[in-house]
């Protein structure tokens, strides 16, 4: 498709810069492109001379725009049409990730994967049908896999297609003669010719779900279109659960069911099918009790390509020379982009094997993998690798060092390695053209713990800057953290009444205590020595292998005198977590999870062989950042993914939940410099002044947009509680033609209008992508509950709409800014359109990124607010970029304002940023006030607290709710 290609670029040039072809079939070319305004990539699709012949481009554009309406985040939405040389052709954006056939081909879905997979596209089609769109083109070339969820793609395409081509008021195959579907996937009435609706659409979801499960398409043995259209009609697959007999019997009921023949007899919706996955999900007492039989089978459809010849769209064997040449690549791409490197290296090795002479195969596989050398000591150790975030796939051997210009996939993986009588370690180092592993010498740390071997080390962490460089010395670490079971042994040795172990003064805030005095501090529940989540002097029953949680810093340091260890360094801390790896660590472990889980359950181990140390507990370092605060690292099994890489500091007496411990044995003493206060980023605020008004002036036009219509619609999903009722609307953005959404939170016992809360979240909600689980919303609950209508609108790079991902405080960050002020202000908006809402008492309340953020976005749009909340903000300390300053704002700010902070808070410190800020507002001092709470970063810590401030400040201001 060269030609088409240059053809294509010649017609959209100005607008996009096509990067590469993507595939595609008898029905389409498919390009990977960057639409240049907006600096995203597009997929386009040209659509076949064959399939374009005689279409109606105005029909075909109705309809497009019709499809173009749906917004979930399980469709791939339809952007734009438009036509070269005749050819039609349409964009959409382009999905991160692989196709379920992809999946599929790579080999047998659990069945736990399968489902998660399964209900995504359920509730895609649950959505579509809901607005009269039926797909009729479901298959799993049409089922991409992006992250944790699956999303569902040219939704109205065939519909379109065929509309604009014949019109008549009942298009069919015979009358129009025409396949209009995958006959793999065509539900019997639609292979019949006859007028479908949206159960076919299920239908066609039970043949994938029959597929997936089963390990193999049910009519595998037919090998043309005709035998496969007439099987459609004709024959039934044999049940589901004789072929996999361990599955749920609901499951496998359920899927059988949507492959009945009369329309009638299926499921009635695709909102029963969601409802049922979620009840079909436990297996059956007898599972196991029989062995699978998968049939050793390959899905016909795995090695079919659809064409469109002599009017209908043919399926064909497809070589695999063929695929080499037109897949293979992208398929590896796909599994690069989420981060399994190894199987995007097998695919292109197994690609070129088919077709050694094809240069894109040679330069992708080139592109994609690194010559390394792999010493061992002792020599004769066997090296395997897999990919990081796949811990249960197959390990890749790749020979018995010492290893020369071996090739090794490019990318973070899991290291293997094992000699007979030496032992086994596994480890994530990061990749390097010489990787050695001293196996011999890990064999001999310590049990429980690893080695980590002496090295210059420095690095720049955020918020804290460059810290180092250190010579460090030899150490070891515990390869898991101190569990119940460990600590209790320190209790029961009297731990809390021998002096010995405490060895650092107790100071609170300049106050030296007494070790009686101390210890009076460091008390179970029920007043016993212990952690504050015990009981009675001993951890809760069946929780001897989870971490021990709710201990101080005195208490950690006292426990590893005990151990005869240390508590790790901030340096050594980081050298066994490195941030950089931070991507690819927190989607194996215990963080951004519900519960705290025993030590070593999940798979995220680090470059020397330690666990859990994103997420499950934080654990205590050595280093002070003051007098009142050590560093805490790690996040809990709660806390958002950043704070594996980001640092916390607290109290050293604070016993919060999530407070843990790993320990360090030193070989050698530290350097000093590597023990003392670390020294984080500073800004100096007393020096900082403000852009003048004619800067200003030209950074409010940065912000600026034109006040077109909204077109604004309020969606018919309602959620309604005793308390409120949640609306979600739409309407159009101030920028590239983007609608935008927002959820509006009516309260109930109160008459309209209401006052009323613009709410912005915290980086928090950057970790999620689904909007039906907001978050942050414990932030502002209780204000609906006060009387008063919240309004959280889905900004520009958060949940769906997620598109650059740069940090905030960031010099990249002001891509975001600009468009996120414009939603401020177009969510403000919408609110003076509704007759329920109170346009004169309206209130801005930001969360930490909303907060810090919101002092330039409440700035701009003042005059539309009668009061603003910041909660756990503050000035950030890194370079900010020309128009994103705050310091630029804040003196401009003059409508009155509450600060609710955390004293112990790092990313946001009491000193260097809260303060700052609150002496720079603009607001006149009687109408301002700052909060500081005893809590870190998040003031929700001491949740009472926060709600009487925030009520109170909105009683004062937007007056009391009647």
């Amino acid at each position: 498709n060269t030609e088409l290609r240059q053809q294509l670029q010649a017609v959209i040039g100005d607008e996009f810069l096509i990067e590469r072809e993507l595939g595609g079939g008898g029905m389409s070319a498919v390009f990977l492109a960057e639409e240049r305004r907006l600096g995203r990539r597009v997929v386009i699709k040209v659509l076949s001379p064959d399939v374009s012949g005689g279409l109606s481009m105005e029909r075909f554009e109705r309809e497009i725009a019709f499809a173009a309406r749906l917004s979930d985040p399980r469709i791939v939405p339809l952007l734009r049409t438009g036509h070269v040389d005749d050819l039609p052709y349409y964009t959409m954006p382009f999905v991160e990730g692989e196709s379920l056939r992809a999946r599929m081909a790579r080999g047998p879905i659990p069945v736990d994967e399968a489902v998660s997979i399964l209900r995504d596209v359920a509730l895609a089609l649950e959505y579509a049908h809901a607005r009269q769109v039926v797909h009729r083109d479901i298959k799993p070339e049409n089922i991409l896999l992006a992250g944790r969820t699956a999303v569902v793609t040219d939704f109205g395409i065939a519909k379109a297609i065929t509309a604009a081509t014949m019109p008549m008021q009942h298009q069919t195959l015979t009358s129009v003669g025409t396949i209009i579907g995958t006959p793999a996937y065509m539900a019997p009435e639609q292979a019949a010719g006859e007028v479908v609706d949206a159960r076919a659409d299920l239908y066609s979801w039970g043949m994938i779900a029959y597929e997936m499960l089963s390990g193999g398409h049910p009519f595998s043995g037919h090998t043309t279109v005709q035998a496969l259209l007439a099987a459609q009609i004709t024959e039934s697959p044999r049940p589901l659960a004789e072929v996999r007999p361990d599955l749920p019997a609901q499951l496998s009921a359920l899927v059988d069911q949507c492959l009945a023949k009369a329309v009638d007899q299926r499921p009635a919706s695709a909102s029963e099918i969601v409802e049922r996955l979620g009840h079909a999900t436990s297996p059956p007492a007898s599972a196991g009790a029989q062995a699978v039989r998968r049939p050793l089978v390959v899905s016909v459809t795995a090695a079919m390509l659809v064409l469109l010849t002599g009017g209908g769209w043919f399926y064909q064997h497809e070589r695999h020379a063929q695929w080499a040449h037109g897949e293979a690549v992208s398929q590896a791409a796909g599994l690069v982009e989420h981060d399994r490197a190894l199987a995007a290296y097998q695919v292109l090795q197994r690609a070129q094997s088919y077709a050694p002479d094809d240069p894109k195969v040679a330069a992708a596989l080139a592109a994609n993998s690194d010559t390394m050398t792999i010493l061992s000591t002792p020599a004769g150790a066997t090296v395997a690798i897999q990919d990081y975030v796949s811990p249960d796939s197959a390990w890749l051997t790749l020979g018995t060092t010492p290893l020369h210009a071996v090739q090794v996939p490019r990318g973070y993986l899991r290291w293997k390695i094992s000699k007979q009588g030496v032992g086994e370690e596994i480890v994530a180092p990061t990749n390097r053209a010489v990787m050695r592993f001293a196996l011999d010498s890990a064999q001999m740390a310590p049990a429980g713990m690893v080695r980590v071997g002496a090295q210059r080390w420095g690095d720049m962490i955020a918020f804290m800057g460059w810290v180092g460089p250190y010579q460090m010395p030899e150490f070891f670490m515990d390869r898991f953290e101190v569990t119940n079971r460990e600590y209790q042994a320190f209790v029961d040795s009297g731990g809390y009444r021998n002096p010995s172990y405490w060895t650092e003064p107790f100071v609170d805030h300049g106050r030296t205590l007494t070790f009686a005095d101390a210890m009076d501090r460091f008390r179970d529940r029920t007043g016993r020595a212990g952690p504050s989540t015990w009981e009675g002097g001993h951890f809760p029953e069946g929780q001897g292998d989870y971490p021990v949680s709710g201990v101080s810093w005195y208490e950690a340091a006292a426990y590893a005198v005990f151990a005869h260890k240390s508590l790790p360094s901030v340096a050594q801390w980081y050298e066994a977590a490195p941030p950089a790896a931070g991507r690819y660590v927190t989607q194996v472990s215990n963080i951004s999870h519900a519960t705290l889980a025993p030590v070593g359950k999940y798979r995220g181990v680090g470059p020397y062989g330690t666990y859990d140390m994103a997420g499950n507990v934080r654990e205590w370092a050595l280093n002070a950042l003051d007098p009142d605060r050590r560093f805490i690292l790690g996040g809990t099994w709660r806390a958002p993914s950043y704070l594996y890489a980001e640092p916390e500091s607290l109290s050293p007496f604070d016993r919060s939940p999530g407070n843990g411990i790993r320990c360090v044995r030193n070989v050698q003493p530290l350097p000093a410099e590597a023990a003392r206060p670390v020294k984080p980023i500073e800004r100096d605020f007393s020096k900082a002044t403000p852009a003048s008004d004619a800067v200003f002036r030209a950074y409010e036009l940065m912000y600026q947009y034109d006040h077109t219509p909204l077109n604004a619609k309020v969606d018919s999903a309602v959620v309604e509680t005793k308390d409120w009722r949640r609306e979600r609307v739409t309407f159009d953005a101030a920028y590239n033609g983007e609608r935008m959404s927002a959820y509006l939170y009516l309260p109930k016992g109160v008459k309209p209008p209401y006052q009323t809360v613009l709410f912005f979240p915290s980086a928090r909600v950057l970790d999620l992508t689904d909007t039906r689980t907001l978050g942050d919303t414990s932030f502002f609950d209780f204000v609906v509950q006060s009387g008063r209508a919240v309004m959280y609108p889905i900004y520009e790079d958060t949940y769906d709409r997620r598109l650059r991902g740069s940090m905030p405080g960031t010099l990249e960050a002001i891509p975001e800014l600009v468009p996120r002020a414009r939603d401020v202000m177009r969510s403000l908006d919408y609110l003076a359109t509704r007759s329920d809402i109170d346009t004169g008492k309206v209130a801005y309340l930001g969360v930490s990124m909303g907060a810090a953020e919101g002092v330039i976005y409440a700035t701009l749009a003042q005059d539309r607010l009668k009061t603003v909340i910041f909660l756990d903000g503050g000035y950030f300390l890194m370079t900010p970029p020309p128009g994103g300053d705050q310091a630029d704002f804040a003196p401009r700010l003059r409508k009155p304002v509450l600060m609710v902070n955390g004293r112990y808070d790092f990313s946001f410190p009491l000193d260097r940023a809260q303060e700052p800020l609150f002496r720079m507002l603009g607001t006149p001092a009687g109408d301002k006030r700052h909060v500081v709470l005893e809590t870190p970063h998040d003031v929700r810590n001491d949740r009472p607290a926060l709600i009487r401030e925030v009520l109170g400040w909105l009683d004062k201001y937007l007056g009391r709710v009647q």
